[in-house]
């Protein structure tokens, strides 16, 4: 949940989600396991993070007005930036909790995991995550990393997988992670042995690299599959056999001494109730309706009452 994101600043390391991510989760919170240490009965505050994308920042917003509504005095820290800053931030009690994708945040905390079953690969994060910190129930919605070029440079150089991508004299772009990871340029050349004249370094799935792939300043990017841009401009997601991308469904990652059953039944109600085309559409009305994500959490929190 790479992240992420007319579009949004993505998922990063992150970028947001959105969304494959590099590097380990070394730090500690603690000596016991990941969610071996008892959580509080009892959670009056907490603070709400996000990555600094639209679809993340939409997910804190529904995160925080539905536990503001149990009474739980809510906090927020939105836009923080890439996976690598907000994971520094909840590992250091910055934030208590933020929303993340399940595909995502494993490579973040295991770089040699390679699940690309949903189920699987939530079961493995929640094994590979830093003690102290742990994820609840996973969302039905998913958004996943998605590869893509304009129909003009897919009919040119008859593109319809990743693989095909070899031996094509085109330049890339995207967010600074997107570079770096597994699930971009790093996987295109190990898996596929993809290469790329230049790399633009832009945005995460946000206008930017919008711009540059529609203006033909760039062949190739990273978006997400909840953005609505791929089917309004008729985009082609390229086709990825060897799975360098990874399933990437809605979950949230809390610090352990923040959850409370409360905060747990709350959530989880929360992400049951999230589907893939719902977030699509609510992403669209911030990045192409300019509405505000607050407004947009609000009005969808009113049409699913959590009880």
């Amino acid at each position: 949940m790479l992240r992420s994101t007319l579009i949004r600043t993505a998922i990063a390391g992150v970028a947001v989600l959105g969304l494959a991510g590099c590097g380990g989760g070394g730090d500690q919170l603690g000596s016991d396991n990941a969610g071996s240490s008892p959580a509080p009965s009892k959670v009056t505050s907490i603070t709400v993070g996000s990555a600094d994308f639209s679809e993340s920042q939409l997910l804190a917003e529904i995160y925080g007005q539905a536990l503001a509504a149990k009474g739980i005095e809510v906090k927020k820290k939105p836009n923080i930036g890439n996976r690598e800053t907000y994971m520094a931030a909840i590992k250091d009690g910055s934030v208590d909790l933020v929303p993340e994708y399940t595909g995502a945040a494993l490579a973040y905390f295991d770089k040699n995991s390679t699940e690309t079953d949903p189920d699987k690969a939530y079961e493995a994060l929640k094994k590979a995550l830093t003690p102290g910190l742990e994820v609840l129930e996973k969302s039905p919605a998913a958004d996943e990393d998605t590869i893509v070029v304009t129909k003009a440079t897919a009919d040119k150089y008859s593109l319809k997988s990743l693989g095909d991508l070899k031996g094509k004299d085109l330049v890339a772009g995207g967010s600074s992670e997107f570079k770096v990871r597994s699930a971009g340029l790093k996987g295109l050349k190990e898996k596929y042995g993809v290469e790329f004249k230049e790399y633009k370094t832009l945005d995460a799935g946000g206008p930017l690299s919008i711009k540059a792939l529609t203006d033909n300043q760039i062949q190739v990017t990273n978006l997400f599959t909840t953005q609505a841009v791929i089917k309004d401009q008729g985009l082609v997601q390229l086709d990825d056999p060897e799975n360098i991308l990874p399933p990437n469904n809605i979950v949230p990652l809390i610090r352990t001494d923040h959850k409370s059953d409360d905060i747990v039944a709350t959530l989880n109600a929360v992400d049951a109730k999230l589907t893939t085309d719902a977030l699509t559409d609510l992403v669209k009305r911030i990045d192409v309706g300019k509405e505000s994500a607050d407004a947009v959490a609000k009005d969808w929190l009113s049409k699913n009452p959590l009880s």
